[in-house]
């Protein structure tokens, strides 16, 4: 490895090193940016290569794109997942709150991948087909809905209602106000001005899920 190239990497020398400079660089400029004129040359000037060394470990920038983004997609997907709470643990107030956060930090993480391809519809249903076939949201709502019926029946959160259709609204609501976030402001950065806005989501949610008297 050139001095260069190892100065570039931090001087880490293992194999995979340079593919995962490769990713991290891309999925930088994909959410500063996004994907309809990201260019290779672009992606190797920012990554301090040369503009053929991507191919050295992918089939090209598509390739590449697709396997940064599917990347970011997951440690979104299992950053969620570890925030799931435990059933029967702490209160429901508190756990439901947890879950809405949660869900608002995955949005506001995927919502600049998928508008950064809107200009690219083949790298659009390319992703969607590799996130889905995954761990993809669908992994988030099923962890959801699970957590929902483990409270139910342990008594803590009322047996009559829907948990999927609770899990929608949750879900939903966090997307809705992401999309605000960035019609606001121009960025889905989420702030603490944002996060407080979910105490009214959190307080509706609880409306359903709390046991009657």
């Amino acid at each position: 490895m050139s001095p260069r190239r190892a100065k570039v990497l931090g001087g880490e020398t293992s194999p995979g090193a340079l593919r995962r400079h490769l990713i991290a660089v891309t999925q930088h400029l994909l959410a500063a940016h996004g994907a309809a004129a990201l260019t290779t040359r672009q992606i190797a000037r920012e990554a301090q290569v040369a503009d053929g060394v991507l191919y050295n470990h992918f089939a090209g920038k598509d390739d590449l794109v697709l396997t940064a983004m599917a990347e970011r997609a997951g440690e979104l997907v299992d950053a969620f997942q570890a925030a799931v709470p435990e059933p029967g643990s702490g209160t429901l107030e508190g756990n439901v709150a947890t879950l809405t956060r949660a869900a608002l930090d995955m949005q506001a993480g995927l919502l600049p991948l998928v508008t950064g391809l809107l200009g690219r519809p083949d790298l659009f249903h390319g992703f969607f087909a590799t996130f889905h076939a995954g761990l993809g949201p669908q992994a988030t709502f099923a962890a959801t809905v699970e957590y929902l019926q483990a409270e139910q029946a342990l008594g803590r959160a009322a047996d009559d209602v829907d948990a999927a259709a609770v899990t929608e609204l949750m879900f939903g609501a966090c997307q809705l106000r992401t999309i605000m976030t960035v019609a606001a402001t121009g960025t889905p950065t989420v702030t603490a001005e944002r996060a407080g806005d979910l105490e009214a989501v959190v307080a509706a949610l609880l409306r359903a899920l709390r046991p009657t008297a």
